[in-house]
């Protein structure tokens, strides 16, 4: 006999993003719901608030716009689907611990 499990998590409850530094181990933890679109948050994401390694940099170039576009998006679909009539349910599924260490 086999047994599988899934796991499924809703919109609301992506509470925060966790960047971890590979360099030194420190993390940041930042609230789904913030606005890293705005001006005052740019850059942020570009390197380790402790260490000073690259984060989101690679080779001149940054992933920050597309971590940020994630977000917003994120933020975007849970307001428009907080109230929506919609015909349908939102939820992503999530790994479990043992599938995540390969």
């Amino acid at each position: 006999m086999t047994s599988e499990t899934q796991r499924f998590i809703e919109l609301s409850d992506i509470l925060s993003l966790k960047l971890k530094c590979k360099g030194c181990g420190s993390a940041l933890t930042i609230p789904s719901t913030r606005q890293m679109a705005m001006r005052e948050e740019l850059g942020k994401l570009s390197t380790c608030p402790i260490c000073r390694k690259p984060w989101a940099t690679l080779e001149g170039s940054t992933y920050e716009p597309l971590i940020i576009e994630f977000v917003s998006s994120l933020n975007k679909l849970r307001t428009a689907f907080k109230d929506a009539p919609i015909g349908f349910a939102l939820t992503f599924e999530v790994a479990d611990e043992e599938s995540r260490r390969d």
